[in-house]
């Protein structure tokens, strides 16, 4: 596109007429884009899609479960909902959360039949992802890429995409024999 450079009333009304085709544009691609939030775990950043939360919320009290594995935090009471929530670094990435308390968040999503409440070190907000930002491959801990689907570059820095429902179903990470820390040779013992 030329610009009238020829005056400085025709330099501003073909740069406000390029402005605004831009905008529509862009307007254009937000309208079939894609909505994440993107969520700090330990020192790296996910984005996960926004239609997989059901809720953020703080940090509530919880109730231990005994014998549960160091990736179970607890039971706690969203507005009468018992809620299990779980250290997201523990089951992503192998390690627990740093003890910067700060900005912790529980993210709710749904799990099975009811509800699990993942703690992250921080929600740093949501995003709006045209196509053209979208890649095929991101960069992500070895543990957590078979939940990578992708990755938006957002300009700074590119984002890997965590399916979140595929991470909340993968039954190694959540199944309750896993999650009370029995190896496979062991079961737990009978009720009687």
């Amino acid at each position: 596109m030329s610009f009238n450079a020829t005056t400085p009333y025709g330099l501003l009304a073909d740069l406000d007429a390029a402005g605004r085709q831009v905008n529509r544009d862009l307007r254009r691609d937000i309208g079939v884009g894609w909505r994440g939030v993107l969520l700090r775990v330990g020192s790296f950043r996910f984005l996960v899609d926004m239609d997989s939360l059901s809720e953020v919320t703080d940090p509530m009290p919880l109730a231990n479960v005994p014998l549960a594995g160091a990736g179970v935090l607890g039971i706690g009471n969203l507005r009468g909902l018992v809620l299990p929530v779980f250290d997201m670094s523990q089951l992503l990435l192998g390690e627990p959360l740093p003890e910067d308390k700060a900005n912790r968040r529980v993210v709710v999503a749904p799990q099975g039949s009811g509800m699990a409440g993942l703690l992250v070190s921080q929600v740093e907000g949501m995003r709006r992802c045209i196509p053209s930002q979208r890649r095929r491959e991101a960069d992500a801990p070895e543990t957590a890429m078979p939940f990578i689907t992708g990755g938006f570059d957002l300009g700074h820095r590119l984002h890997p995409v965590l399916d979140l429902d595929l991470f909340l179903s993968d039954s190694n990470r959540f199944s309750g024999d896993l999650i009370a820390g029995f190896s496979d040779n062991e079961q737990p013992a009978a009720v009687a």
